[in-house]
């Protein structure tokens, strides 16, 4: 099988999306902004070079850097992070895939020494993966279709392939490839938000893609090649 897995982080193999939006909650109010959670968890899914405007507005580029360096040091310095645990199905699915000859990537906004960190959460399921992309690897993040990109370079530009995600950002940067992009709901995202940004097939969670996942591949491989 010539085909390529995509596969986002944050909530998609890992419970991490509310302990993002905290951080960024707490990086905002240190700003002196009061920000709503369900702002920010819709905007979860963003790298933070495009979360910041997206929440903020155009604000200068010193203030946007030092709400990251907040986000980051709520996230990683006062140990949010090490409160992740790996969804249900998140081990499986990367051994399935890796069972059926599939090359995988995961392809994430986080930076490397964070995405290090988190990974380590699955456990050798980790040693299935042939490639990791991060915010080092792009000059944008998703939205941007740039992670997925380098992705796709780094596996050697399979004839087919497909991402496995959890926001409507995913979504969008792979549709931008003409890849279609299994989606599951374990981030907190609305399945109608998902369908209507154009999921190609929605699973609660990692374990049903695994379950489903000689149909799924199918999906991706049938929409890849039309």
């Amino acid at each position: 099988m010539n085909i390529a897995a995509l596969i986002d982080v944050d909530g998609t193999l890992l419970d991490t999306n509310l302990l993002h939006v905290l951080a960024w909650r707490r990086a905002f109010e240190r700003l002196g902004s009061q920000i709503e959670v369900n702002r920010i968890v819709h905007a979860i899914g963003m790298g933070g070079d495009r979360l910041v405007p997206a929440i903020l507005g155009e604000v200068d580029e010193a203030l946007a850097e030092q709400a990251r360096a907040y986000h980051a040091e709520e996230y990683v310095e006062t140990n949010l992070l090490e409160h992740a645990r790996a969804l249900p199905g998140a081990a499986r699915l990367l051994g399935a895939l890796r069972d059926r000859g599939a090359r995988i990537a995961l392809a994430s906004s986080a930076r490397r020494e964070e995405l290090d960190r988190l990974l380590a959460k699955l456990g050798p399921a980790k040693q299935e993966v042939d490639a990791i992309i991060t915010q080092e690897d792009v000059s944008t993040t998703k939205p941007a279709p740039d992670i997925f990109a380098v992705a796709l370079e780094a596996l050697g530009r399979p004839s087919a392939a497909f991402v496995v995600g959890d926001t409507v950002y995913d979504i969008v940067a792979a549709t931008q490839l003409g890849l279609p992009c299994l989606c599951v709901l374990t981030g907190g995202i609305e399945r109608g938000l998902l369908e209507q940004a154009g999921a190609a097939a929605i699973y609660p969670t990692a374990e049903e893609l695994a379950d489903d996942l000689d149909h799924a591949i199918t999906i991706g491989a049938k929409l890849r090649a039309a």
